[in-house]
């Protein structure tokens, strides 16, 4: 896999735990979800990917 495969595939990771997050069946899964966006982006900020220093201060509408 190359490097831009790996960091297409972590953003794409990302956006789906934050879709997933818009409706959550409960605070654990909610919370759960945003943790694995928080592990995401900083596998993201290892590859020197840094988007944002605060993932989940992001602004409602921001893409991923």
């Amino acid at each position: 896999m190359t490097r831009e495969t790996l960091v297409d595939e972590l953003r794409a990771l990302r956006r789906s735990a934050e879709r997933l997050n818009e409706d959550p069946w409960s605070p654990a899964v909610e919370r759960s979800l945003r943790l694995a966006d928080m592990y995401l982006h900083l596998a993201l900020w290892q590859l020197g990917e840094v988007e944002e220093l605060t993932p989940e201060l992001t602004t409602e509408g921001e893409t991923r």
